[in-house]
């Protein structure tokens, strides 16, 4: 990218680092590149890495286009840049901020925790105008368990079956403390609509986890309420 772009990356608020093939060439924990390093030093050759101070902004990194479209209702609000393969979108940290979730779930990345860099193609909005997570997304990536990964790819479940571990947890002992149960459901929800899961199978599999929860006072139509809720989201 060129300088001009940097140095406007500069004056939005971003810190920024110089890469080549998406690996900074400086020691950006320690070194600056501040708008007089990028006026003398900046060369064509060069593209723009902004990097996190851990509580002004954050990316969703997704790795593809069919992960994207899963998950597009979540981040539907965000300021959105295509990249090679995927998209990143970017959000300002919440008051609480969120800390770097790698493989949230499979093909998906949270960049929130100091130093993090993001490798961008084009100029960001200004810093101080990007937009606040909606609670559904935070709810969804403060609740949901990070998959491992194998030397095969991410594993879903024990005997890759279609549930991962955490989500058959829920179903077989419930939504867990009291005082949680209404964060659980909604990041259950979620997943469940992620993993390609249909209205009724959502349904039902929340009736099941609900079951499980000895200390539940919800009223079914309540819970199929909250499916309802994120199905629309769903669907935009």
């Amino acid at each position: 990218m060129r300088k001009i772009e940097a140095v406007n990356t500069l004056k939005s608020g971003y810190r920024i680092i110089p890469v080549v093939d998406k690996k900074p060439i400086l020691p950006f924990a320690t070194v600056e590149s501040d708008k007089r390093w990028v006026l003398t030093n900046w060369k064509p050759d060069y593209d723009i890495a902004v990097i996190a101070g851990g509580d002004d902004w954050f990316v969703v990194d997704f790795d593809n286009q069919q992960v994207y479209d899963r998950l597009a209702p979540l981040v539907s609000n965000s300021y959105i840049e295509k990249t090679a393969r995927g998209y990143h979108a970017f959000f300002k940290q919440p008051d609480e901020p969120l800390t770097q979730k790698i493989g949230l779930v499979a093909g998906v990345d949270i960049k929130a925790s100091k130093n993090n860099y993001v490798v961008i193609h084009s100029e960001l909005p200004e810093l101080d105008d990007l937009p606040d997570p909606s609670d559904e997304l935070l709810d969804f990536i403060r609740n949901t368990e990070p998959e491992v990964k194998s030397s095969k790819g991410f594993v879903t479940s024990n005997d890759n079956e279609f549930l991962s571990q955490p989500l058959f947890d829920v179903i077989k002992n419930g939504w867990g403390e009291v005082g949680t149960h209404d964060d659980t459901i909604v990041s259950f929800i979620w997943m469940l609509f992620a993993m390609g899961a249909s209205y009724e199978a959502v349904s039902y599999m929340v009736m099941l986890a609900d079951e499980s929860t000895p200390t539940s006072t919800y009223k079914p139509q309540e819970l199929l309420k909250k499916v309802d809720n994120a199905w629309e989201k769903w669907r935009r």
